[in-house]
């Protein structure tokens, strides 16, 4: 006979794994419930609970009635626990963050891709928001991936390879810098300019020509609006764009100082679950590779033998591993599409460690 000691330490086990299970269903009833606001669909839906309890009790055949009834109770709490937790995800506002400060680019793209209307919150930090995700507080996130000019954004790739989410949206926007000052101010007056630094690297030509002008940089555009409106000080300027200058009462001393007239930025929208649909006409991949010469030969070249356009590649350090490197690559197709899935598997038998990022319109 076994020790109840030992009974009772593998039953802690089995709660803990419960827990974690639990833990992830009612996670899923969330976005079940996001699915069934979004679609104008009922919480309950009767048929499907039937079938449900139907095919767990027939998993245990030739157990005793007793023990069947012990199982119907127990997944249908489950879905009741699951109901009331849709009904309370669907009463409630959904919030999205978006990276940066109102009046940012960002908060830009968020407004192109949410609308004025949705709540929304913003973080100061771009993990503040893969942990905001992580722990529900947010529907989704709003990053800033890659800039036409100064290329991509090494911290954001680095934190779509660590964390488990998916990019469900894009947007791409037109960046315009402005020199921005206090309403009455002149050129001839500027002393101090804040940015960000990428501000300042897209707008180096129009800057080279006040070299007495001192360059501050700034945690974001947006901030360096806000402080320039806080110090009102005909002597300080910032680089920033126009609804900085809406929502901080800026005056635009000179507009469309960028190097390049075509300067954009891509931003994303990550999410905890993976959405696709036939709309759906970009991959964004990560994987890494055995570090071995034509590694890196022998997974692109499933693309080129199958047909898909290779739309973008970079690599990335990998964390602990000297001159070893995780690559992310984008390409053209919907997962749905046969020939995508078999061109994907040829590339997956190449790779160390694989993932796929997000199957999404472009």
């Amino acid at each position: 006979m076994r020790e109840l000691g030992d009974i009772r330490q593998e039953i802690n086990a089995v709660d803990e794994q419960l827990g974690k299970l639990f833990e992830r269903r009612m996670a899923l009833a969330e976005d079940v419930a996001l699915y069934k606001q979004a679609h104008d669909l009922p919480v309950l839906d009767k048929e499907r609970e039937a079938q449900v309890l139907e095919s767990r009790t027939n998993a245990f055949p030739g157990r005793d009635q007793e023990f069947i009834r012990s199982v119907r109770v127990f997944y249908q709490t489950l879905m009741d626990l699951s109901k009331e937790a849709q009904v309370k995800r669907i009463n409630r506002p959904v919030t999205i963050g978006f990276y940066g400060a109102y009046g940012s680019f960002t908060h830009e793209a968020f407004l192109r891709l949410f609308g004025e209307e949705t709540k929304s919150q913003s973080f100061e930090a771009f993990e503040a928001i893969f942990q905001a995700l992580a722990a529900q507080e947010i529907r989704y996130g709003v990053l800033p991936v890659e800039n036409s000019l100064t290329g991509i954004i090494n911290d954001v790739y680095d934190l779509l390879s660590h964390y488990d989410f998916y990019i469900v949206r894009e947007a791409v926007l037109p960046i315009q810098q402005n020199l921005l000052g206090v309403p009455g101010a002149s050129l001839d007056q500027i002393q101090e300019v804040y940015s960000h630094p990428q501000g300042f690297a897209q707008s180096t030509q129009f800057l080279s020509q006040y070299p007495q002008w001192k360059l501050i940089p700034y945690f974001n555009t947006a901030h360096s609006a806000a402080l320039v409106e806080k110090e009102h000080d005909q002597t300080k300027a910032c680089i920033a764009g126009q609804g900085s200058a809406r929502l901080y009462h800026l005056a635009t001393l000179k507009e469309g100082i960028q190097d390049a007239r075509q300067n954009f930025t891509r931003f994303v929208v990550i999410s905890r679950s993976m959405e696709t649909g036939p709309e759906a006409n970009k991959i964004s991949l990560y994987f890494t590779l055995d570090h071995k010469p034509g590694s890196l030969y022998g997974a692109l070249e499933a693309f080129s033998q199958r047909g898909l356009n290779l739309l973008k590649i970079e690599s990335r350090p990998m964390k602990g591993k000297v001159w070893e490197y995780g690559f992310f690559v984008d390409i053209e197709g919907n997962l749905a599409d046969e020939k995508v899935v078999e061109t994907l598997q040829m590339v997956r038998n190449h790779c160390r460690s694989w993932k796929i990022l997000g199957n999404y319109k472009a």
